[in-house]
C-alpha cells in the first residue's frame, strides 16, 4: 500500500530566527566545549609524554649504571682468571718437580737398599752391624717418609689442579 506524502511543515519567519538563535548558540556551546576538551587532551598529552620522557631518560641512566657495573665486574673477572691461570701454571711447574723429586728419592732409595742388600750378603766376620749400617737404614727410613710425603703432596696437587682446571676449561661467559 502506498503512503501519502504529506507537506512539510511551514514556519514563520520569527520561528526560523529563534530555531536558528538556538541552533546558533548549541553550537557556540558544542565549540567551546571542544576547545576545552582539545586543550584538555593537549595537556594531558603533554603530561604523558613527560612523564614518559623522564622515566625513560631515568631507566636509560640506571640501565647505563648498570652496564659499567657489569664492565667492571666483568674486568675484575678477567684479572682474578688471569691471575688463577699463572697460579695453575706454576702449580704444573711445581708438580713437575715434585714429580721429578720423588723420582730421584725413589733412586737413592733403591741404591741404599741395594747397598744394604750387599753389605747383607757378607759372610763371617765381614757381616759387621756397624754406623755406616745404623746409617743406611736411618737413610732408607728417611726416605721412605720422605717419599711418602712426596707422594701425597703429588696426589693433593693433582687434586687440587683437577679441581681448579674444571672452571677454567668451561668458557660460559
Amino acid at each position: 500500500m502506498a503512503k501519502l506524502v504529506t507537506r512539510p511543515q511551514r514556519f514563520t519567519p520569527e520561528e526560523w530566527k529563534l530555531a536558528s538563535k538556538v541552533k546558533h548558540k548549541n553550537t557556540e556551546r558544542d565549540r567551546a566545549a571542544t576547545e576545552r576538551l582539545v586543550l584538555e587532551c593537549d595537556r594531558l598529552d603533554g603530561e604523558g609524554r613527560g612523564t614518559v620522557d623522564r622515566t625513560l631518560a631515568d631507566v636509560n641512566k640506571k640501565l647505563e649504571q648498570r652496564l659499567d657495573h657489569v664492565k667492571n665486574w666483568k674486568g675484575e673477572l678477567e684479572v682474578k682468571r688471569t691471575e688463577l691461570a699463572k697460579e695453575i701454571d706454576a702449580t704444573e711447574t711445581y708438580l713437575v718437580r715434585l714429580e721429578k723429586s720423588l723420582q730421584s728419592l725413589q733412586d737413592n732409595l733403591h741404591i741404599a737398599q741395594t747397598t744394604l742388600a750387599n753389605r747383607e750378603k757378607r759372610y763371617d766376620i765381614d757381616l759387621v752391624h756397624d754406623d755406616v749400617q745404623k746409617d743406611l737404614i736411618m737413610e732408607i727410613s728417611a726416605i721412605q717418609g720422605a717419599i711418602a710425603l712426596l707422594t701425597r703432596t703429588i696426589e693433593q696437587t693433582k687434586e687440587q689442579l683437577s679441581i681448579t682446571n674444571a672452571p677454567m676449561n668451561s668458557n660460559n661467559y
